[in-house]
């Protein structure tokens, strides 16, 4: 069997045991412990009003009551020191930035940049570029197309085919020859 740990009681003021590992945890002062600090302190000054024999355990009561409070407020302080500092150095680095030349190149080199500022527009542009360089038949754009020699065959011959397509999708089968010719001749008499 496995040794448990033994833990570690010690006692309080009040003679309260208490855990020493959970001591150790920070604890946030949300609004609840704010209040029930503020709510012990009003029970501690009517329990000595009516109950002046247990002033005894009152007055340990108090005393844990004020521990909590110093730990509190010496918490509070170091969280004010740190903000302090934080504050300090983030003006002490404003300072050394505007200190230095201002010309573009150092304000893009300081901030790790190693481009000059670009229009949105360009920078979209050269994004897409690098991205998508094109299909692959903008490479060949630069050369000069053949002109179509006979367009309105190539205006009857799509008219065809999109009529073929629309009625096959809309019949649910492939178009025998008869309906094929019905269909050119349709195109031809709209042309």
């Amino acid at each position: 069997m496995a040794k448990q740990g033994k833990k570690e009681f010690t006692l309080t003021a009040s003679g309260y045991e208490y855990d020493r590992d959970l001591a150790k945890l920070p604890v946030k002062v949300f609004p609840a412990l704010q209040a029930l600090i503020a709510n012990q302190h009003d029970l501690i000054e009517i329990s000595k009003i009516h109950a002046p024999e247990k002033s005894i355990f009152l007055e340990a009561h108090l005393a844990e009551l004020i521990e909590v409070e110093e730990t509190i407020a010496k918490e509070y302080a170091k969280h004010c020191a740190k903000k302090e500092e934080l504050k300090k150095k983030r003006q002490d680095k404003e300072k050394i930035i505007k200190s230095m030349p201002q010309s573009d190149e150092t304000n893009n080199l300081q901030f790790g940049y190693d481009e000059r500022v670009k229009e949105n527009e360009a920078l979209l542009d050269e994004m897409a570029g690098r991205m998508s360089p094109g299909l692959p038949s903008a490479r060949f754009a630069a050369g000069v197309k053949p002109p179509l020699k006979q367009e309105d065959r190539d205006v009857r011959r799509i008219a065809i085919g999109a009529s073929i397509k629309a009625l096959r999708a809309l019949l649910g089968r492939e178009l025998n020859e008869q309906e094929l010719s019905i269909i050119e001749s349709q195109v031809d008499s709209y042309l």
